[in-house]
């Protein structure tokens, strides 16, 4: 655990974040065009997906569109993870190490796996969760009270991300190539909460601004020109462009977080990975 400041933190995940895709141009130039292409391939199976409802088209054809757009966003996850580690390895074990090591391999395996892990844990939380709920408004007769599952989703959103926030610097920690141990995630990041989350939301907060502003300004040129295929190939090309300086700037703040508050997980390089 490093002395660090919340400034330190802003200003290396900036740095840092668009340092590393300098560091390694053809990987991010690769990973920016796989992001265009699968972008533009959501955009066209959509309009297929809508135009084969309307008309009727056979299940089977339905089937097919359903699986390659499962194909895309697993395309889109690989592309993402792939930079992810690669920002994280330059923000944490500098320049040369990231530039030196594979793009793919056990470290890209394993920062999968958590991911699906913990999407996983998520989604059967919040399935369990809305079944309870329904269950006990049902039993107590107040099965259409919209305000108290209102009420209920968003304590249980707002638990999960607790548990997400607390739990994510074991993804720094495997993109380094050490092990992965939840329980020292768990406890480095202890009491640190409203520090990890206020410095993530502060430090991504231009990209966001940045980002609705575009999508603003692209949805109205959209709507008075809809046909413009400039217009589209634009939006989609600055829609890559945010996807990959978010990605930058989010790992790199993620990074930055974790030389601040790594402790215990830093005593582990060499243990067995936990599940």
């Amino acid at each position: 655990m490093e002395p660090i400041t919340f400034k330190q933190c802003f200003k290396g995940a900036w740095r840092d974040g668009f340092n590393a895709l300098r560091n390694r141009p053809l990987l991010c130039l690769t990973v920016a065009v796989v992001l265009l292409v699968t972008s533009a391939l959501s955009v066209s199976l959509k309009q297929l997906a809508l135009n084969a409802s309307q008309d009727g088209e056979p299940a089977i054809f339905r089937l097919r569109l359903a699986l390659m757009s499962f194909g895309v966003v697993l395309a889109n996850i690989v592309a993402f993870s792939v930079l992810a580690i690669h920002v994280a390895r330059y923000t944490i074990l500098g320049p040369d190490a990231a530039r030196q090591r594979h793009w793919y391999g056990r470290d890209l395996w394993r920062y999968l796996w958590t991911s699906i892990q913990i999407f996983i844990g998520v989604a059967v939380v919040w399935f369990i969760g809305a079944l309870c709920a329904a269950f006990a408004l049902r039993s107590a007769g107040h099965g259409t009270s919209y305000a108290a599952l209102g009420t209920f989703f968003v304590l249980l959103m707002c638990a999960l991300l607790f548990v997400v926030i607390r739990i994510s610097l074991i993804f720094p920690q495997i993109a380094a190539g050490r092990s992965k141990r939840w329980r020292a995630a768990w406890q480095d990041s202890h009491g640190h909460f409203w520090v990890m989350f206020g410095t993530t939301i502060a430090t991504i907060l231009p990209l966001i601004v940045a980002g609705v502003l575009m999508t603003i300004l692209f949805g109205v040129v959209l709507h008075f020109m809809p046909a413009a295929t400039t217009v589209v190939l634009g939006t989609l090309v600055l829609q890559t462009v945010l996807s990959i300086a978010w990605v930058a700037v989010s790992i790199g703040v993620s990074a930055w977080l974790y030389q601040r508050f790594a402790d215990r997980l830093l005593t582990l390089d060499d243990a067995p990975d936990d599940v």
